[in-house]
């Protein structure tokens, strides 16, 4: 069979699952299994190279992950993200587009020697694409899975940040969090933030992510109320705690804010949708 031949059976089968991303997804799946080159790609379709019978049978065991719905992200073990490709697994959520708005937001306020704080820093895409984009910065990645800091540790030593990068087990809500920390030029979280009944309802290869990275207690707000009770204390005059938001979050953050004294402004991702909430420690 050729790799365009490939390509259109791969098409055909996700389309189903994948929807207007099938296209997408049969060409990372060949490329994963092929290894072709930034010109190469876009020729996938026509391509009338024949592949081994042995490269068939792999690209058909990952069509039936991804038709029982595994993330094609969690099969093939990467996914892109500010222009960088990390490492993931089911331990840590799947990086998403939406996610670079907040990581667009860190960098702008960044300098040269600055240290900024990633709570539930999952893969480290955040921190990671941050420190990648600024000179003389460094981080800490808190999360309370191991399985996830692993992931993050990999991903900084493959990136060839671990001089910048450390990553510490934390839990959010233990009475200690954050009390040997020090003080952060800048604080960073993406935190679980939906809520608990809704999780239910997302699509199947959302639910396969992990509940513990998702799940933001009964109204999505359980660890917002918790990170404004701690970070402002642990940020330097002038501070900075960016969080990623749900789309309908914006008034619930606005109303804690108010009830923290704290300054703040919602930033809208690339679809338009209240993404970021900056909010200033003076």
């Amino acid at each position: 069979m050729t790799v365009g031949a490939c390509y259109r059976e791969l098409r055909r089968a996700l389309m189903p699952i994948a929807g207007d991303a099938a296209a997408y997804e049969a060409k990372e799946i060949l490329n994963a299994l092929l290894h072709f080159s930034k010109a190469e790609l876009p020729m996938i379709p026509f391509s009338r190279e024949e592949i081994s019978s042995e490269t068939e049978k792999e690209m058909k065991k990952i069509l039936a992950r991804r038709e029982m719905h595994e993330p094609l992200e969690y099969i093939l073990g990467v996914a892109p993200f500010y222009g960088y490709r990390f490492f993931v697994s089911s331990d840590c959520l799947i990086p998403q587009a939406d996610t670079e708005i907040v990581c667009e937001k860190l960098i702008s306020h960044l300098k040269k020697g600055m240290r900024f704080a990633d709570i539930c820093t999952g893969s480290g895409c955040i921190a990671l694409a941050a420190l990648a984009e600024t000179k003389e910065t460094s981080a800490i990645g808190y999360d309370i899975s191991d399985g996830a800091l692993a992931i993050a540790e990999r991903n900084a030593k493959e990136m060839g940040l671990s001089s910048r990068f450390c990553s510490e087990k934390a839990d959010v809500f233990s009475a200690d969090f954050l009390s040997d920390a020090g003080e952060f030029d800048l604080i960073v979280s993406n935190p679980p933030y939906i809520e608990t009944a809704v999780i239910e309802t997302l699509a199947p290869e959302v639910q396969k992510e992990p509940h513990i990275a998702l799940d933001g207690g009964a109204d999505g707000l359980l660890f917002y109320r918790r990170l404004l009770e701690v970070c402002p204390a642990h940020l330097k005059k002038d501070g900075i705690l960016l969080f990623e938001i749900g789309y309908d979050q914006k008034e619930a953050l606005h109303a804690l804010c108010e009830t923290h004294g704290l300054r703040h402004e919602c930033y809208r991702d690339f679809g338009g949708n209240d993404r970021v909430f900056a909010i200033y420690v003076s």
